[in-house]
C-alpha cells in the first residue's frame, strides 16, 4: 500500500483539494434556474414567499400546504419544515434568485464533502492509511448520480439532512471515545432536525448502531442501547408529524387512485413484489453505471414483471448472494459487509416495500446509500494497489474523468425546465411524465414561434410526444385536452374536437374546457359553413356534427347539421334532428329550401 499513498498531503490540504473539487465540478449549476418541482419549494409556495413571517404557518402544514393550499394525495403527505424554513430565510434576503439558490446547493454539498471527510478519516477508517478516506469522498464528490440533489434546488432537503446525520454520527463517536452526555444530546438534536428535513433520516436508527459496532471498540449491546435516545426521537417525531398531517394520511387509511402517484396501482400482489426487487438491483446498477439519467422513472418507464421473468430471478439471486454474506461476515467487521448492509438499510424506506413514496425510482434516493459504493470502490482501490499500481491508477482515473464528464453535462440538462424535459424525452421514452413535460414545452415554444413552418413543426413535436403519453396513460384529462390543443395549433379541429369531448366525459363539470368546448364548438360551425358555401356538404356534415358534440347547446351547429343531412339526402336524419331544434328553441325559423338550393 505504501507504493501509492496521498500522506504527502496534509489532512488540511486534501480537504481543500476536496473542496476546490467539488466547487468545480458543479460551478455550472450556478447559471440555471429554477426547475421541475422548485415551485413546490421556492417560487409558487405561497408560505416561502412569506419569508419570516411564514415560518409559523410552515411548523403547522405539511410540505405542500404553500403550494396548492391542500394535502394532496396520501403520497405526497410530507412533514419538512426545515427545509422550507431554510428556503423562506432564502426569500427574505435574497427573493426569488437561482443564482443565489444554486449557490446555497453548491456549498452546503461542499460542507457536506468536509464533513463526511471527518467522518471517515476520525472514526471509519482511524486506524487505516488515510488516503481511504480521501478516495471515498472523491468519488462521492464525482459520482454523476447526484446531480439532480445539488441541481435540483428543491432537493437541498437531502443535502441538510445527510449533513446532520453525519454530525449526528460525529457526536455518537466522540460519545464513545469520552462518554459525556452533551454529545448524545447534540448529536439526538442533529437527528430531529434531519428527521424534520427528510423522513429518510428514520433508517439511521440502525446505521448508527452499525457504525458504532464496525469501527469503534464498542459491543452489539451497547451499541444498540445507544440507538435508544434515536428511538425516543424517533417517535417524538413521528407524534408531530400524526399530529400535523391529518390522521387519514398520517396513518395510510386513504390510498392514492392516480397511478402517477401511485406506481404499483395496477400491478397484482406478485407483479408489484417482483418489480420492486428488479428495480433494487436497477438502483446498484445506475451507481456502477449512471447513464441514462431521468428525472423521472414513473408510469411506465419501468414496466411490472412478474415473478417467473428472468430479470427478477436474476435480480433475486443478486441480492441474496450480496446480502447473505454481508450478514455472515458481520462478526468480522469486514468494510464490504458494512457497505452491503449500509446501502440496504438506508435504501429501504424509499423501496417501495415499507411505505409507498410515489414513484418507483429516483436518482436523489440514491444520495445517502451511495456512500457504500464509494467506500467499497475507495476500498479495492487501497486492497489492489500495492498488486497492479498502473492498472488501479489507471482504473480510478478512467472512472474519475468519466464521472466528471457526466456530473458536468448532466448539471447543464438541469438548467431549466426545457432542456431537463427536451433531453430526458430521450432516454425515458416511456415515461408519462417526462413525455407530457415534453408536449407541454414544445407546445409553449410553438406559441412563441413566428415563423409558420417552424411553428407547425413544433405542434407536430408535442402531438408526438402528446400520443405517445396518451398511450402510456389514456385517462389523463389534462394530457388530453393540451394535445388537443396542439392539433388545433395545427389546424385539425376535427382531432381537437374528438379529444376535448372525451376530456368533457371525463371531467363534466371542469369551466375551463367547458369554455374551450364552446369556442372550438363555434370554429366548427363557422367552418361547416363555409363547406356548405362551397358545395362541400360531407365536410360541412362533419363539422356541424363534431360542433354538436361539443357543445349540444349550440342550436345553430345543430340546425345546419340536419339541413346538411337534407343535402345529402338522409331526409329521416335531417327530420330527427330539426325535431330536436324545435323542442330547443320553438321560435327558430325553418328555411329548407335554403338547403336543397345547397346553401
Amino acid at each position: 500500500m505504501d507504493r501509492f499513498n496521498v500522506s504527502f498531503l496534509s489532512k488540511k490540504n486534501q480537504l481543500l483539494l476536496l473542496v476546490l473539487i467539488t466547487i468545480g465540478l458543479n460551478f455550472n449549476t450556478l447559471f440555471n434556474s429554477y426547475a421541475l418541482d422548485d415551485g413546490v419549494v421556492m417560487t409558487e409556495n405561497s408560505c416561502v414567499e412569506k419569508g419570516f413571517k411564514g415560518i409559523p404557518e410552515i411548523l403547522t402544514k405539511d410540505l405542500f400546504y404553500g403550494f396548492d393550499k391542500t394535502s394532496g394525495d396520501l403520497s405526497e403527505a410530507r412533514y419538512r419544515p426545515f427545509t422550507l424554513i431554510i428556503f423562506a430565510v432564502e426569500h427574505q434576503f435574497f427573493g426569488e434568485n437561482p443564482l443565489v439558490s444554486h449557490l446555497i446547493n453548491v456549498l452546503l454539498f461542499t460542507l457536506l464533502i468536509v464533513l463526511l471527510y471527518e467522518l471517515l478519516n476520525d472514526h471509519i477508517f482511524k486506524n487505516k492509511n488515510n488516503y481511504i478516506s480521501f478516495i471515498s469522498c472523491l468519488l462521492f464528490a464525482f459520482h454523476p448520480i447526484h446531480t439532480e440533489v445539488i441541481a435540483n434546488v428543491k432537493s437541498r432537503d437531502e443535502i441538510i439532512a445527510f449533513i446532520f446525520i453525519i454530525s449526528l454520527l460525529l457526536m455518537f463517536f466522540k460519545y464513545v471515545n469520552m462518554p459525556k452526555k452533551k454529545y448524545l444530546v447534540i448529536g439526538s438534536l442533529f437527528f430531529f432536525i434531519a428527521l424534520l428535513t427528510r423522513e429518510s433520516a428514520l433508517t439511521f436508527i440502525a446505521v448508527v448502531p452499525l457504525c458504532l459496532f464496525y469501527f469503534s471498540n464498542s459491543s452489539v449491546k451497547r451499541s444498540l442501547l445507544l440507538s435508544i435516545p434515536l428511538l425516543i426521537v424517533s417517535m417524538g417525531y413521528l407524534y408531530i408529524r400524526h399530529v400535523i398531517i391529518n390522521d387519514a394520511q398520517a396513518t395510510g387509511t386513504i390510498v392514492s387512485t392516480n397511478i402517477l402517484n401511485a406506481p404499483f396501482l395496477y400491478a397484482t400482489p406478485s407483479e408489484a413484489f417482483a418489480t420492486k426487487v428488479f428495480i433494487l438491483l436497477k438502483y446498484i446498477g445506475l451507481l456502477i453505471f449512471p447513464h441514462p439519467l431521468s428525472f423521472d422513472y414513473g408510469f411506465n418507464q419501468i414496466p411490472y414483471i412478474d415473478i417467473f421473468s428472468f430479470r427478477f430471478i436474476l435480480s433475486a439471486l443478486t441480492l441474496i448472494l450480496l446480502i447473505l454474506p454481508a450478514i455472515k461476515l458481520i462478526g468480522q467487521k469486514s468494510i464490504y459487509s458494512f457497505c452491503i448492509l449500509y446501502f440496504f438499510i438506508t435504501i429501504s424506506i424509499v423501496s417501495n416495500f415499507v411505505v409507498d413514496v410515489g414513484t418507483p425510482l429516483s436518482e436523489r434516493f440514491l444520495f445517502q446509500p451511495s456512500l457504500a459504493f464509494c467506500i467499497v470502490l475507495a476500498a479495492l482501490y487501497t486492497q489492489f494497489i500495492s498488486r497492479s499500481k498502473f492498472l488501479v491508477q489507471g482504473t480510478l482515473l478512467i472512472i474519475l474523468i468519466a464521472f466528471s464528464i457526466k456530473t458536468i453535462a448532466r448539471n447543464s440538462v438541469w438548467k431549466n425546465n426545457e432542456t431537463l424535459a427536451l433531453t430526458d424525452v430521450n432516454s425515458a421514452t416511456n415515461s408519462e411524465r417526462v413525455n407530457h413535460y415534453a408536449m407541454e414545452l414544445y407546445i409553449l415554444k410553438a406559441n412563441a414561434e413566428n415563423v409558420p413552418q417552424l411553428k407547425n413543426e413544433l405542434f407536430r413535436k408535442a402531438v408526438f410526444h402528446g400520443e405517445r403519453t396518451l398511450s402510456i396513460y389514456p385517462v389523463n384529462p389534462v394530457v388530453i385536452m393540451e394535445l388537443g390543443t396542439a392539433y388545433y395549433g395545427l389546424g385539425d379541429y376535427f382531432k381537437t374536437a374528438n379529444l376535448w369531448i372525451k376530456n368533457k366525459k371525463l371531467i363534466p363539470d371542469d369551466p375551463k374546457a367547458t369554455y374551450w368546448l364552446t369556442f372550438l364548438s363555434d370554429m366548427l360551425y363557422k367552418q361547416g359553413n363555409g363547406f356548405l358555401e362551397q358545395g362541400n356538404a360531407e365536410g360541412a356534415n362533419k363539422c356541424f356534427k363534431s360542433a354538436v358534440g361539443l357543445n349540444e347547446k349550440n342550436v345553430e351547429a345543430l340546425y345546419n347539421l340536419g339541413g346538411s343531412y337534407l343535402i345529402i339526402k338522409d331526409t329521416i336524419q335531417a327530420s330527427k334532428i330539426w325535431e330536436q331544434v324545435k323542442i330547443m328553441s320553438p321560435d327558430h325559423p325553418f328555411k329548407k329550401e335554403d338547403f336543397i338550393k345547397g346553401k
